[in-house]
């Protein structure tokens, strides 16, 4: 749907910040954003966790549940420790600005790269523990696997926070 206004009159106290300030305040608002965008990408990846730990619970193989193999064991806890350190980057981030920080920008880039690209590995995995259903239209890890590819792209690709955080970080030492 498209929107548009034509001959539009705006009094000067319906301006919001100063004249000059809409691109700082838009940056401003992505430090937000890339953090929520983070937060949605750890939900997505834990939820394929969970997945994966009653799959190997209650499937077997060899006569034994999943679960007892040592390999699968191996997935779950690199599965696990992907999620957690996620988890740590975003809420670093969301502390940062909920005690006042003008700007977070260097977290919140950091949170979005990194939960982002973890629930991306983590969701594979998932894939590959559920077999077939994994690749199943309708499935929750085939929906996951699908949907957190947007996440990447949202508010900055991986690469444009990259920069973003190589800027941050070489512009602070």
């Amino acid at each position: 749907a498209r929107l548009s206004f034509e001959r539009v009159r705006l009094p000067a106290t319906a301006l919001i910040g100063r004249p000059g300030d809409g691109f700082r305040i838009a940056m401003s608002v992505l430090d937000v954003f890339r953090s929520t965008v983070g937060a949605a990408a750890l939900g997505f990846a834990r939820r394929a966790l969970d997945e994966s730990i009653k799959r190997v619970a209650e499937r077997k193989l060899f006569g034994a549940p999943m679960a007892e193999l040592q390999m699968v064991q191996g997935h779950i806890a690199d599965m696990a420790l992907d999620v957690d350190a996620a988890a740590l980057l975003v809420y670093r981030a969301a502390w940062t600005k909920d005690m006042g920080a003008a700007r977070v920008t260097r977290e919140a880039a950091m949170a979005k790269l990194f939960a982002t690209d973890k629930a991306q590995e983590v969701i594979d995995k998932a894939v590959q523990l559920h077999g077939g259903d994994g690749v199943r239209k309708g499935h929750i890890v085939e929906s996951l696997y699908r949907e957190i590819r947007a996440l990447r792209i949202y508010e900055g690709a991986s690469d444009v926070q990259k920069v973003v955080i190589a800027r941050q970080v070489m512009g602070a030492a």
